[in-house]
């Protein structure tokens, strides 16, 4: 017995020496829950957000993506996220309408259809105002990095060249632009934008509100030859949150570069987004032979009119003061736009 506790003994002391000669494990990682497929653009930069601080950190931060609501479906990521199921994801106030309604303010058709007025917009109403905070904060999350889906278009199996054509038309929309389409006569069909295909393909939906660089990615162009610009304003209440507690566990110097890294980020998706809209509207007319339809100046001025509606709809339930925010902001980025332009292009 002696001699079987000297042995057990010796083995303990053994592996406490392997133990402390043995550096600790490195670097964390944090897992990701993305709704979209990795080939889409927001894939590609979330790729190179995920390289960009295992880079600044020296690996001792990484980020493990799981793609195409594989993780959490969309409609669940902000009860899956504020649960710690992952730890970081992307979060789309459409599908959230109630806990994230003030954040919707960037869904209002309004303001610059530009994608980096959008997100710098959004960028500096989520750091600064109250309420918005507060809904994040009450879902146990922050908001890190902003997106947006660029300008708001119509895909449709059939040719839709007036405001007249919606009338008596299957549209699959997102409130708050559903509202004004609805004003013409629109019929709004809820449908998924993952399942947008094949709801066009089986004649569920005649048209669809999407994003001219989401057309190729999400294969739309295969079962819809048709798309009206509208000129509308963009959906910008889309953004990468983290589980709060899951940031407070990190260190200040983790937190400072996942910060830094989620800035670039957004910055990274807003460039990419400028410069694929007219590559892919390009490869949609010459290869895929997609015709795209504009308003009239008569109907683009009605269809504007008209969302004011989504305006008198948010201000029902929402706080004026984040709309009076975000109308300041689309000035103040709208005008550094124009003086300086891109940060990408300043010297």
């Amino acid at each position: 017995m002696t001699g079987t506790f000297q042995h057990l003994r010796s083995i303990a002391v053994v592996t406490a020496g392997l133990a402390l000669a043995t550096p600790a494990m490195a670097g964390q990682t944090l897992t990701y829950s993305e709704y979209g497929p990795e080939r889409a653009i927001l894939g590609t930069t979330l790729n190179k957000f995920a390289q960009d601080l295992r880079d600044a950190t020296d690996g001792d931060l990484t980020v493990r993506i799981t793609y195409g609501g594989a993780l959490i479906a969309l409609r669940d990521v902000l009860r899956g996220l504020g649960d710690g199921v992952a730890d970081m994801g992307t979060v789309v106030a459409v599908s959230t309408p109630v806990e994230l309604f003030n954040f919707r303010v960037g869904d209002l058709p309004m303001g610059s259809s530009d994608p980096w007025v959008g997100m710098k917009v959004m960028q500096e109403l989520a750091a600064t105002n109250p309420t918005i905070r507060r809904e994040f904060a009450d879902q146990n999350l922050r908001l890190i990095a902003n997106f947006t889906t660029t300008a708001v278009v119509l895909i449709c199996t059939e040719p839709l060249k007036t405001l007249a054509d919606l009338k008596g038309r299957k549209v699959r929309s997102n409130p708050p632009h559903s509202f004004a389409f609805e004003h013409f006569g629109a019929i709004s069909t809820s449908v998924a934008f993952t399942d947008v295909y094949q709801s066009l393909d089986r004649g569920l939906i005649d048209c669809a509100q999407t994003y001219i660089p989401s057309i190729i990615p999400y294969r739309h162009f295969e079962v819809a030859k048709h798309v009206t610009l509208l000129d509308f304003g963009q959906n910008l209440g889309l953004a990468t949150a983290i589980n709060e507690r899951r940031f407070q566990r990190l260190t200040a110097d983790q937190q400072a570069k996942l910060l830094d890294a989620a800035d670039r980020l957004s910055v990274n998706t807003a460039r990419l987004n400028i410069d694929t809209i007219a590559s892919a509207r390009a490869q949609l007319e010459n290869s895929y032979g997609v015709t795209f339809h504009t308003l009239s100046p008569e109907d683009h001025a009605r269809l504007l009119d008209a969302g004011k509606i989504t305006v008198d709809a948010f201000l029902e339930k929402g706080d004026p003061a984040v709309l009076d925010q975000f109308m300041a902001l689309q000035a103040k980025y709208r005008a550094e736009l124009e003086t300086e332009g891109y940060p990408w292009t300043r010297k």
